[in-house]
Order: structure tokens, then C-alpha cells, then sequence
């Protein structure tokens, strides 16, 4: 996940859309786990998760992810 991307303003809403709908269907981790297997190919995902989300477990992850989403509206 490369954080350095810039998107167009119309495509957030889409992508935050797509976003809640996968974690609704499948859950945060296997959401989670989707996205990554997507973004395969492109540089080290490994090293970009691990560089992003450092050591935290998967109930900050949450709760971060929460809290960008209650912010973001």
C-alpha cells in the first residue's frame, strides 16, 4: 500500500465504498488480506505493511482503521 499515491478526488469515495463493503462481507482481516494479495507485484508489500502499521496487532489496526473512517466523513 503506498500512501505516497496521489488519487483523484473522485475516486476516494468509490474506494471507501468498496472498502466498508469488503470488511462487511468478509471482515477486517480477511479484507485486509484481500487488498494485499491485490496489490501483489508492485515493490515489497511486506515491507510497506511492516513500514505502515509497525508492530501494532490487529485490534489497533482496527481501531485505526475506525477512526480514519468516522474522521473521513
Amino acid at each position: 500500500m503506498n500512501t505516497a499515491t496521489i488519487m483523484p478526488a473522485e475516486t476516494v469515495p468509490i474506494i471507501r465504498e468498496g472498502w466498508e463493503v469488503l470488511v462487511r462481507q468478509l471482515g477486517i482481516q480477511k479484507a485486509t488480506r484481500f487488498v494485499i494479495l491485490l496489490e501483489r507485484g508492485k515493490g515489497d508489500t511486506i515491507q510497506e505493511i511492516e513500514q505502515y502499521w509497525g508492530n501494532a496487532g490487529m485490534e489497533e489496526i482496527y481501531d485505526r482503521v475506525t477512526a480514519w473512517k468516522a474522521g473521513a466523513k
